[in-house]
Protein backbone atom coordinates (compact mmCIF):
# COMPACT_ATOMS: atom_id res chain seq x y z
CA UNK A 1 0.00 0.00 0.00
CA UNK A 2 1.37 3.37 -0.98
CA UNK A 3 1.53 6.01 1.73
CA UNK A 4 -1.20 8.57 2.25
CA UNK A 5 -0.33 12.09 3.50
CA UNK A 6 -1.68 11.14 6.96
CA UNK A 7 0.89 8.33 7.21
CA UNK A 8 3.72 10.78 7.86
CA UNK A 9 2.43 12.18 11.14
CA UNK A 10 1.25 8.77 12.31
CA UNK A 11 4.69 7.24 11.76
CA UNK A 12 6.35 10.11 13.58
CA UNK A 13 4.05 9.68 16.57
CA UNK A 14 4.90 5.99 16.70
CA UNK A 15 8.59 6.87 16.62
CA UNK A 16 8.11 8.93 19.79
CA UNK A 17 6.42 5.95 21.40
CA UNK A 18 9.57 3.90 20.70
CA UNK A 19 11.56 6.60 22.53
CA UNK A 20 9.56 6.33 25.72
CA UNK A 21 12.00 6.44 28.65
CA UNK A 22 14.81 7.99 26.59
CA UNK A 23 16.35 11.33 27.51
CA UNK A 24 15.34 14.48 25.64
CA UNK A 25 18.61 14.70 23.70
CA UNK A 26 18.07 11.19 22.31
CA UNK A 27 14.48 11.99 21.36
CA UNK A 28 15.57 15.11 19.47
CA UNK A 29 18.25 13.18 17.61
CA UNK A 30 15.87 10.33 16.68
CA UNK A 31 13.15 12.65 15.43
CA UNK A 32 15.63 14.82 13.54
CA UNK A 33 17.14 11.84 11.73
CA UNK A 34 13.73 10.34 10.95
CA UNK A 35 12.49 13.67 9.59
CA UNK A 36 15.57 13.79 7.35
CA UNK A 37 14.87 10.28 6.04
CA UNK A 38 11.21 11.16 5.50
CA UNK A 39 12.11 14.39 3.67
CA UNK A 40 14.29 12.39 1.30
CA UNK A 41 11.85 9.52 0.73
CA UNK A 42 8.25 10.56 1.50
CA UNK A 43 6.10 10.53 -1.62
CA UNK A 44 3.09 8.80 -3.10
CA UNK A 45 5.43 6.27 -4.72
CA UNK A 46 6.78 4.66 -1.53
CA UNK A 47 4.88 2.01 0.40
CA UNK A 48 4.00 2.30 4.07
CA UNK A 49 6.11 -0.78 4.74
CA UNK A 50 9.21 0.64 3.08
CA UNK A 51 8.87 3.93 4.96
CA UNK A 52 8.34 2.19 8.31
CA UNK A 53 11.38 0.00 7.62
CA UNK A 54 13.53 3.09 7.02
CA UNK A 55 12.18 4.71 10.20
CA UNK A 56 12.82 1.58 12.27
CA UNK A 57 16.35 1.42 10.89
CA UNK A 58 17.07 4.90 12.23
CA UNK A 59 15.65 3.98 15.62
CA UNK A 60 17.66 0.76 15.70
CA UNK A 61 20.88 2.66 15.06
CA UNK A 62 20.30 5.38 17.64
CA UNK A 63 18.71 3.54 20.55
CA UNK A 64 20.73 1.14 22.67
CA UNK A 65 17.51 -0.75 23.44
CA UNK A 66 16.70 -3.04 20.50
CA UNK A 67 13.24 -3.79 21.91
CA UNK A 68 11.98 -0.37 23.04
CA UNK A 69 8.34 -1.45 23.37
CA UNK A 70 9.15 -4.48 25.53
CA UNK A 71 7.48 -3.24 28.72
CA UNK A 72 4.29 -2.23 26.92
CA UNK A 73 4.21 -5.56 25.09
CA UNK A 74 4.55 -7.50 28.34
CA UNK A 75 1.87 -5.45 30.08
CA UNK A 76 -0.60 -5.99 27.24
CA UNK A 77 0.37 -9.66 27.00
CA UNK A 78 -0.43 -10.17 30.70
CA UNK A 79 -3.80 -8.43 30.28
CA UNK A 80 -4.63 -10.78 27.40
CA UNK A 81 -3.54 -13.80 29.44
CA UNK A 82 -6.02 -12.87 32.16
CA UNK A 83 -8.78 -12.87 29.58
CA UNK A 84 -7.83 -16.23 28.05
CA UNK A 85 -9.87 -18.48 30.42
CA UNK A 86 -12.98 -16.45 29.59
CA UNK A 87 -12.31 -16.91 25.87
CA UNK A 88 -12.00 -20.66 26.38
CA UNK A 89 -15.27 -20.75 28.32
CA UNK A 90 -16.94 -18.77 25.56
CA UNK A 91 -15.80 -21.27 22.93
CA UNK A 92 -16.87 -24.19 25.13
CA UNK A 93 -20.36 -22.72 25.53
CA UNK A 94 -20.70 -22.24 21.77
CA UNK A 95 -19.80 -25.92 21.31
CA UNK A 96 -22.12 -27.12 24.09
CA UNK A 97 -24.97 -25.15 22.54
CA UNK A 98 -24.60 -27.54 19.60
CA UNK A 99 -23.50 -24.88 17.16
CA UNK A 100 -22.46 -26.12 13.74
CA UNK A 101 -18.78 -26.63 12.94
CA UNK A 102 -19.06 -23.62 10.64
CA UNK A 103 -20.38 -21.38 13.42
CA UNK A 104 -17.75 -22.61 15.89
CA UNK A 105 -15.06 -21.83 13.32
CA UNK A 106 -16.47 -18.36 12.66
CA UNK A 107 -16.48 -17.62 16.40
CA UNK A 108 -12.80 -18.60 16.64
CA UNK A 109 -12.05 -16.35 13.66
CA UNK A 110 -13.72 -13.39 15.36
CA UNK A 111 -11.90 -14.01 18.63
CA UNK A 112 -8.57 -13.99 16.78
CA UNK A 113 -9.63 -10.84 14.96
CA UNK A 114 -10.64 -9.20 18.25
CA UNK A 115 -7.08 -9.58 19.52
CA UNK A 116 -6.00 -7.17 16.79
CA UNK A 117 -7.29 -4.27 18.89
CA UNK A 118 -4.25 -4.62 21.19
CA UNK A 119 -1.92 -2.51 19.07
CA UNK A 120 -0.03 0.57 20.18
CA UNK A 121 1.15 3.47 18.05
CA UNK A 122 -1.63 3.87 15.47
CA UNK A 123 -2.65 7.51 15.72
CA UNK A 124 -6.39 6.85 15.35
CA UNK A 125 -6.57 3.92 17.79
CA UNK A 126 -5.90 3.81 21.53
CA UNK A 127 -6.40 0.40 23.19
CA UNK A 128 -7.62 0.40 26.78
CA UNK A 129 -6.18 -2.52 28.73
CA UNK A 130 -8.44 -1.76 31.69
CA UNK A 131 -11.48 -2.57 29.54
CA UNK A 132 -9.94 -5.21 27.31
CA UNK A 133 -12.62 -7.83 27.92
CA UNK A 134 -15.42 -5.43 27.11
CA UNK A 135 -13.75 -4.25 23.91
CA UNK A 136 -12.87 -7.77 22.78
CA UNK A 137 -16.39 -9.14 23.18
CA UNK A 138 -17.79 -6.08 21.45
CA UNK A 139 -15.85 -7.26 18.38
CA UNK A 140 -16.66 -10.95 18.86
CA UNK A 141 -20.39 -10.34 19.17
CA UNK A 142 -20.57 -7.46 16.68
CA UNK A 143 -20.95 -7.39 12.93
CA UNK A 144 -18.07 -7.31 10.44
CA UNK A 145 -17.47 -4.55 7.93
CA UNK A 146 -16.17 -7.16 5.48
CA UNK A 147 -17.27 -10.74 6.12
CA UNK A 148 -15.72 -13.57 4.09
CA UNK A 149 -15.97 -16.04 6.98
CA UNK A 150 -18.03 -18.61 5.05
CA UNK A 151 -15.57 -18.63 2.19
CA UNK A 152 -12.63 -18.97 4.58
CA UNK A 153 -14.29 -21.87 6.38
CA UNK A 154 -14.63 -23.70 3.07
CA UNK A 155 -10.99 -22.95 2.22
CA UNK A 156 -9.77 -24.28 5.57
CA UNK A 157 -12.04 -27.33 5.54
CA UNK A 158 -10.49 -28.40 2.22
CA UNK A 159 -6.88 -27.64 3.13
CA UNK A 160 -4.02 -29.84 4.28
CA UNK A 161 -1.55 -27.22 5.48
CA UNK A 162 -2.05 -23.70 6.82
CA UNK A 163 0.48 -20.93 7.47
CA UNK A 164 -0.48 -18.57 10.32
CA UNK A 165 1.18 -15.14 10.18
CA UNK A 166 1.06 -13.35 13.53
CA UNK A 167 0.78 -9.65 14.30
CA UNK A 168 0.93 -8.01 17.75
CA UNK A 169 2.42 -9.64 20.85
CA UNK A 170 -0.70 -9.65 23.05
CA UNK A 171 -2.69 -10.90 20.08
CA UNK A 172 -0.92 -14.27 20.36
CA UNK A 173 -3.20 -15.20 23.27
CA UNK A 174 -6.25 -14.81 21.03
CA UNK A 175 -4.49 -16.59 18.18
CA UNK A 176 -4.27 -19.75 20.29
CA UNK A 177 -8.06 -20.12 20.11
CA UNK A 178 -8.06 -20.01 16.32
CA UNK A 179 -4.93 -22.13 15.91
CA UNK A 180 -6.54 -24.90 17.93
CA UNK A 181 -9.65 -24.71 15.76
CA UNK A 182 -7.62 -24.73 12.54
CA UNK A 183 -5.85 -27.89 13.72
CA UNK A 184 -9.16 -29.74 13.50
CA UNK A 185 -8.80 -29.45 9.74
CA UNK A 186 -5.13 -29.14 8.80
CA UNK A 187 -1.51 -28.93 9.92
CA UNK A 188 -0.65 -25.41 11.11
CA UNK A 189 2.71 -23.64 11.02
CA UNK A 190 2.99 -20.28 12.80
CA UNK A 191 5.29 -17.52 11.52
CA UNK A 192 6.19 -14.74 13.98
CA UNK A 193 8.92 -12.19 13.30
CA UNK A 194 12.52 -13.30 13.70
CA UNK A 195 13.37 -10.38 16.01
CA UNK A 196 11.42 -7.73 17.96
CA UNK A 197 9.95 -5.02 15.72
CA UNK A 198 7.53 -2.41 17.13
CA UNK A 199 4.97 -4.23 19.30
CA UNK A 200 4.74 -7.18 16.90
CA UNK A 201 5.27 -10.75 18.06
CA UNK A 202 8.68 -12.33 17.60
CA UNK A 203 9.67 -15.98 17.90
CA UNK A 204 10.65 -15.39 21.54
CA UNK A 205 7.24 -13.98 22.42
CA UNK A 206 5.42 -16.74 20.57
CA UNK A 207 7.30 -19.20 22.79
CA UNK A 208 6.28 -17.16 25.81
CA UNK A 209 2.66 -17.67 24.71
CA UNK A 210 3.22 -21.42 24.35
CA UNK A 211 2.64 -21.46 20.59
CA UNK A 212 5.68 -23.69 20.12
CA UNK A 213 3.96 -26.37 22.21
CA UNK A 214 0.95 -26.30 19.89
CA UNK A 215 2.59 -26.46 16.45
CA UNK A 216 5.74 -25.82 14.43
CA UNK A 217 7.04 -22.27 14.08
CA UNK A 218 9.27 -20.60 11.50
CA UNK A 219 10.87 -17.13 11.64
CA UNK A 220 9.38 -14.65 9.15
CA UNK A 221 12.02 -11.94 8.93
CA UNK A 222 12.53 -8.46 10.36
CA UNK A 223 9.78 -6.48 8.63
CA UNK A 224 6.15 -6.03 9.62
CA UNK A 225 3.52 -7.81 7.55
CA UNK A 226 4.60 -10.04 4.66
CA UNK A 227 7.15 -8.08 2.66
CA UNK A 228 8.37 -10.84 0.37
CA UNK A 229 11.71 -9.18 -0.34
CA UNK A 230 12.50 -9.19 3.40
CA UNK A 231 11.12 -12.57 4.46
CA UNK A 232 13.32 -15.53 5.32
CA UNK A 233 13.83 -18.26 2.67
CA UNK A 234 12.21 -20.68 5.11
CA UNK A 235 9.08 -18.56 5.30
CA UNK A 236 8.89 -17.98 1.57
CA UNK A 237 9.14 -21.71 0.86
CA UNK A 238 6.36 -22.47 3.33
CA UNK A 239 4.17 -19.65 2.00
CA UNK A 240 4.38 -21.12 -1.49
CA UNK A 241 3.65 -24.66 -0.30
CA UNK A 242 0.59 -24.20 1.90
CA UNK A 243 -3.05 -24.23 0.87
CA UNK A 244 -4.20 -21.33 3.09
CA UNK A 245 -2.47 -18.38 4.76
CA UNK A 246 -4.06 -16.72 7.79
CA UNK A 247 -2.61 -13.18 7.83
CA UNK A 248 -3.16 -10.98 10.87
CA UNK A 249 -3.23 -7.20 11.02
CA UNK A 250 -2.86 -4.02 9.01
CA UNK A 251 0.79 -4.71 8.25
CA UNK A 252 -0.19 -7.83 6.32
CA UNK A 253 -2.83 -5.89 4.41
CA UNK A 254 -0.41 -3.07 3.60
CA UNK A 255 2.22 -5.48 2.26
CA UNK A 256 -0.04 -7.99 0.48
CA UNK A 257 -2.44 -5.60 -1.24
CA UNK A 258 0.19 -4.91 -3.91
CA UNK A 259 0.83 -8.62 -4.57
CA UNK A 260 -2.47 -9.97 -5.92
CA UNK A 261 -0.56 -12.46 -8.07
CA UNK A 262 0.97 -13.97 -4.93
CA UNK A 263 -2.09 -13.92 -2.71
CA UNK A 264 -4.23 -15.47 -5.44
CA UNK A 265 -7.26 -16.01 -3.21
CA UNK A 266 -5.47 -18.18 -0.66
CA UNK A 267 -4.89 -15.51 2.02
CA UNK A 268 -7.43 -14.90 4.78
CA UNK A 269 -6.84 -11.44 6.26
CA UNK A 270 -8.01 -10.64 9.80
CA UNK A 271 -7.70 -7.04 10.95
CA UNK A 272 -9.32 -4.03 12.54
CA UNK A 273 -8.86 -0.88 10.43
CA UNK A 274 -7.19 1.25 13.09
CA UNK A 275 -6.08 4.19 10.96
CA UNK A 276 -7.83 6.37 8.41
CA UNK A 277 -5.38 5.50 5.63
CA UNK A 278 -5.89 1.74 5.83
CA UNK A 279 -9.64 2.14 6.37
CA UNK A 280 -9.87 4.28 3.23
CA UNK A 281 -7.72 1.88 1.23
CA UNK A 282 -9.70 -1.24 2.13
CA UNK A 283 -13.03 0.60 1.85
CA UNK A 284 -14.41 0.53 5.40
CA UNK A 285 -15.10 3.07 8.15
CA UNK A 286 -12.37 3.78 10.69
CA UNK A 287 -12.52 0.98 13.27
CA UNK A 288 -14.18 -1.43 10.84
CA UNK A 289 -13.48 -5.12 11.41
CA UNK A 290 -12.35 -7.10 8.40
CA UNK A 291 -12.21 -10.83 7.64
CA UNK A 292 -11.35 -10.87 3.96
CA UNK A 293 -9.99 -13.21 1.31
CA UNK A 294 -7.12 -11.68 -0.64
Amino acid sequence: MKVYPECCTCMLERALLFCNGQDEETKYRVMKDICRVFAENFSGDITTTELAYLRNGVIGELLKDKDPMRELKIRSFRAAEKLYPELERYMKKISEDKASDRDIFKTALKIALAGNIVEFGARDHKPNLDHLGRDVFEVVEGSLAIDDTDRIYDMVKNSREILYVTDNTAELIFDKILIRELQRYATVTVAPLSVPVQDDASIAEAKMAGIDKMCDMIPRGDSIGIWFEKTTPEFLKKYNEVDVVIAKGMGCYETLVDYSERTNGKVALLMKAKCVAVARDVGVELGGTVIKVM
